[in-house]
């Protein structure tokens, strides 16, 4: 098309019921927007349709999206939505949102396929235990520093929750061992463990599930939107806001029942007993 306002009036004319404007391809607010209003005005709504959105991909968003919105609601089109788009990622996010940009939809797209903050995941594998003669033995890796030490053994892990359903807590114990629920459940947190801590008035949910076997899926596996659900209730319910911030974020407690943390001191004791 020979200019902006005849490629909005094409696709509008095409697509009238979901027409959204690119509007940053020569000048945002002396030629993208007010040809967006004139479409809107022009095309769509003696048809009876609405202008669906605007997109800004470039420049400052935050202030155009801020003027963009005045010249729309000055047409009668507070309705229209501002998406923007342009390598975000959640942080450029938080940005803009603290700038007050009126920004209804943010397009992320190659900032989440390209994980460009991890670009590479590195994965170890710690071996946790040996079988001899038909029975699994406890194995465990030392290091300098205290984090880097493995929790050995076959394990489960519970979630706890909170009298509200909120988690707080995740705890690991040995595989034959199920928390007692009808009293208050003693457990040690690793980083402390001189301290008398209890579990009360709480539920416990085991995490760990059987996928594979054999070499075979033994679980259907969830749909998009389940998979979509599933995140937001773990955003919601799950892992706590104070836990999701940028900086200086809280850490996910991971505390251990009285035997399990009882089983990896005595094979560490067993190991710096052999030095």
């Amino acid at each position: 098309h020979d200019s902006e306002y005849e490629a909005f009036k094409a696709y509008a004319e095409v697509y009238p019921d979901g027409a959204v404007f690119l509007v940053d391809t020569y000048d945002v607010l002396n030629s993208g927007v007010p040809n967006a209003i004139k479409v809107a005005k022009e095309v769509l709504e003696p048809m009876g349709k609405r202008l669906k959105g605007i997109r800004l991909d470039s420049g400052d968003l935050a202030y155009l999206a801020k003027k963009a919105r005045r010249m729309l609601d000055k047409a009668g089109l507070e309705d229209c939505k501002i998406m923007a788009s342009n390598s975000l990622d959640e942080y450029t996010i938080t940005s803009l949102l603290g700038q007050g940009g009126p920004i209804d939809i943010f397009g992320v797209g190659e900032r989440l396929i390209t994980s460009k903050s991890d670009p590479v995941f590195g994965a170890v594998y710690k071996i946790a235990g040996v079988e001899k003669n038909g029975l699994w033995e406890p194995r465990i890796k030392i290091s300098e520093s205290v984090e880097k030490i493995t929790n050995p053994g076959f394990k489960k892990v519970y979630r706890v929750y909170n009298d509200k359903g909120r988690a707080i807590a995740d705890l690991l114990t040995l595989l034959e061992e199920v928390p007692d629920t009808t009293e208050p459940y003693r457990y040690i947190d690793p980083e402390q463990p001189w301290r008398e801590l209890y579990f009360e008035n709480c539920t416990f949910k085991e995490m760990k599930q059987l996928i594979i076997k054999d070499g075979k899926l033994i679980v259907t596996l969830p749909t998009l939107e389940e998979l979509r659900q599933y995140v937001k209730d773990q955003l919601d319910r799950e892992i706590w806001l104070e836990e999701q911030r940028f900086e200086n974020p809280h850490r996910h407690y991971l505390d251990m029942s009285p035997g399990y943390y009882q089983m990896k001191m005595d094979l560490l004791n067993r190991i710096f007993r052999k030095k």
